[in-house]
């Protein structure tokens, strides 16, 4: 197993690494792996912190961890199509993603994005379709604006799920988007202050006042991270953004 890729979190530590065959490993599963010699050019280093994993210094500099390193703010900046960075390890990851892709089936093709079968994204789709119809009907909303919405998402981040899954909680900061619709943190948070909604109005803690600590994306982030949320604050938004052009110009 060679690796092609790996995630950092805020800090610059590396906690998601992906080999030449898309085998996408968490930190722990890549030690053992490094432990028992099946990851290439690496070895397992003890400290009182814990282990982690280092290049040998044998290895060419192409494969030195260092050069195959981007952060997950970064990932998911790429996939949201805000920030073009590109590093010929996420390049090379790209490549094998799209080499991977069987030949002969329907495809999505997200502006600037790699694509994704057409397969995959309904799979993904459909479990939450009702939820849709129920958040369209509460907000009064198109539902095929939310579920297109919701679709080009799931296409823009699909080439990333399973690593910006790993990383989960470690990669949060402002502008971060979760979930099956993308929802901003921020973005959820103003609409909870604007009433427009709240996914649990027993909860004192919501909505926070001023820029978002730490905390309070963490709290946050165990709401906006479940599918029936993330769909409900997409919808709300949409309403809300209809609601405020609605009153510079007709809409209708």
């Amino acid at each position: 197993m060679k690796i092609r890729l790996v995630v950092t979190d805020t800090s610059g530590k590396n906690l998601v690494f992906v080999s030449d065959s898309l085998t996408i490993s968490p930190l722990e599963e890549a030690i053992r792996l490094a432990s028992k010699g099946e990851m290439y050019g690496t070895h397992v280093v003890q400290r009182k912190s814990g282990a982690y994993i280092r290049t040998s210094p044998d290895v060419p500099k192409k494969d030195e961890f260092e050069q195959l390193s981007i952060s997950g703010r970064e990932i998911i900046s790429y996939a949201q199509g805000t920030h073009a960075v590109s590093t010929p390890a996420l390049s090379e990851y790209l490549r094998l993603y799209i080499a991977s892709l069987q030949a002969g089936q329907l495809y999505i093709d997200p502006i600037g994005q790699p694509r994704v079968l057409t397969a995959t994204v309904r799979e993904k789709f459909e479990p939450h379709r009702s939820i849709m119809l129920s958040a369209a009907e509460r907000f009064s909303i198109d539902v095929n604006i939310l579920g297109g919405i919701v679709i080009d998402e799931l296409s823009r981040v699909h080439p990333f799920e399973k690593i910006i899954d790993l990383l989960g909680l470690k990669i949060l900061g402002r502008n971060v988007s979760v979930g099956i619709a993308q929802v901003k943190l921020e973005t959820a948070n103003e609409l909870i202050k604007k009433k427009a909604y709240n996914p649990n109005p027993a909860d004192e803690k919501l909505p926070f006042a001023g820029t978002l600590s730490n905390r309070d994306r963490e709290h946050l982030y165990r709401y906006v991270i479940q599918p029936i949320h993330n769909i409900f604050f997409a919808a709300a938004f949409i309403r809300y953004v209809t609601d405020f052009w609605s009153s510079y110009t007709d809409l209708s």
